[in-house]
């Protein structure tokens, strides 16, 4: 995970993570939990460092995309989610 300084500022949308096809068909079939905020784009894990102090709303990370969420590139919580789901 990137160093706080690498955080944008609070009014600067992260950049959005760079997903390969073969783990965005496993994303769209699991339901572990991602966060968004209202008026945003990206969905994070509750550990991004972006997310810090917002209120948040937790979705199941198929249902954020299907909502047209992007992963957010600091937490990249794609490559974490297939990793956990590779090895769980």
């Amino acid at each position: 995970m990137p160093a706080e300084a690498d955080t944008p500022p609070a009014d600067v949308e992260p950049p959005e993570e760079d997903t390969d096809a073969a783990d965005l068909l496993v994303v769209a079939d699991l339901v572990d939990e991602v966060r968004v905020l209202d008026e945003r784009p990206r969905y994070h894990l509750s550990s991004c460092s972006w997310l810090a102090g917002r209120p948040t709303l937790g979705l199941p990370v198929q249902e954020a995309r299907q909502l047209q969420f992007t992963p957010c590139a600091l937490c990249t919580p794609d490559a974490v989610l297939v990793r956990k789901s590779r090895t769980g």
